[in-house]
């Protein structure tokens, strides 16, 4: 099923291992900085600011990144026979994204921008808790990565936007710094791509 895909075209898929390798260990590393780069906290000050109307727009989206987005792609991939082991592993991907970015907060412990920023507007849930990386953007970008073996080459873009617009809206409610995000995208897309890997290789010893 996944055929010519991403995972045989081995030039492309080492400089996206590569730039996602690079993302996590460097945004791991202002991640750990204390204090927060004043450039970081500028930086998420200014997207926090975003108009009401285009955080409203971004919430759907944003969605996609939470514990539900990966069943929800899955479901949608399912419907066609020929999808199924893929919408297992987009599932499988998702889920594995988000408890992998769970153990990660507690070994880096960076607090959310709330806890830095006292006019940073939080437009959804507390605030509160660990930051690095971004749960949700790591979710985004692990099924993104698994779903575009489904589109053709020319509109694998929809699905890597999808996946920033919900890294910046975790900036824009207030939850992440860039940092957070960059990392959360980073893992993702590293899990997304081991996640493909595992299932090429079952098709393989399938045939």
């Amino acid at each position: 099923m996944l055929g010519q895909g991403p995972l045989d075209e081995f030039r492309a898929l080492r400089v996206e291992l590569a730039l996602a390798a690079v993302g996590l260990g460097a945004s791991w590393i202002i991640a750990v900085q204390d204090p927060v780069p004043p450039w970081e906290l500028d930086l998420t000050r200014w997207i926090n600011d975003a108009p009401d109307v285009f955080a409203a727009a971004l919430w759907p989206v944003m969605q996609l990144g939470s514990l539900a987005g990966p069943f929800i792609v899955g479901a949608a991939l399912a419907v066609r026979r020929a999808w199924r082991p893929l919408a297992a592993a987009t599932v499988a991907a998702g889920v594995a994204a988000w408890f992998a970015a769970k153990g990660l907060k507690e070994i880096v412990a960076r607090e959310r921008p709330g806890g830095f920023i006292d006019t940073i507007e939080i437009r959804d849930g507390s605030g509160e808790g660990l930051g690095y990386p971004s749960g949700h953007s790591a979710v985004a970008a692990a099924i993104a990565v698994t779903a575009m073996v489904s589109l053709p080459h020319r509109w694998r873009w929809l699905a890597a936007t999808g996946a920033g617009l919900v890294g910046v809206a975790r900036i824009v409610y207030g939850q992440h710094f860039p940092a957070d995000v960059v990392g959360g995208w980073s893992l993702g897309t590293l899990i997304g791509f081991a996640t493909l890997a595992v299932l090429q290789r079952f098709e393989k010893r399938a045939q």
